[in-house]
C-alpha cells in the first residue's frame, strides 16, 4: 500500500468505528521493537471539550506498523509515535515524534 492508502485507510476505520455525531478524533499509536499501542480518543460534535474513547482493530495497528515501515525503508530513524488527527470534514494531520 502507498503512504495515501494508509492515510486512507486509517481515516475510514476511525469513521466506521464511532457511532455518534463526532467532530475531531485522535489516534496516537506509540510503536516499540516488538510491541505497540493505540490511545483513541474523539469530541463529540456538540462542541463540549469532553473526549469519549473508542477502540480500534488490528487491521489499523498494522496499518500504522506499515506506515512506519515504509518511513524507516532507507535506513533512517524510525518513529516511535504517531499522532493522527481526523475531522469530520476529512482532513487530517499527522504529527510523527522519532527516537
Amino acid at each position: 500500500m502507498t503512504v495515501d492508502e494508509i492515510y486512507l485507510q486509517i481515516a475510514h476505520d476511525i469513521s466506521d468505528a464511532i457511532d455518534a455525531q463526532w467532530s475531531i478524533a485522535r489516534v496516537t499509536c506509540e510503536l516499540e521493537e516488538d510491541a505497540g499501542r493505540l490511545e483513541c480518543a474523539y469530541t463529540d460534535a456538540s462542541g463540549s471539550a469532553a473526549e469519549h474513547g473508542f477502540e480500534l482493530g488490528y487491521q489499523t495497528y498494522k496499518a500504522f506498523v506499515e506506515l512506519q515501515q515504509i518511513a524507516t525503508e532507507g535506513g533512517e530513524h524510525k518513529w516511535v509515535r504517531a499522532n493522527f488527527t481526523l475531522h469530520s470534514t476529512g482532513e487530517f494531520n499527522i504529527d510523527i515524534d522519532f527516537e
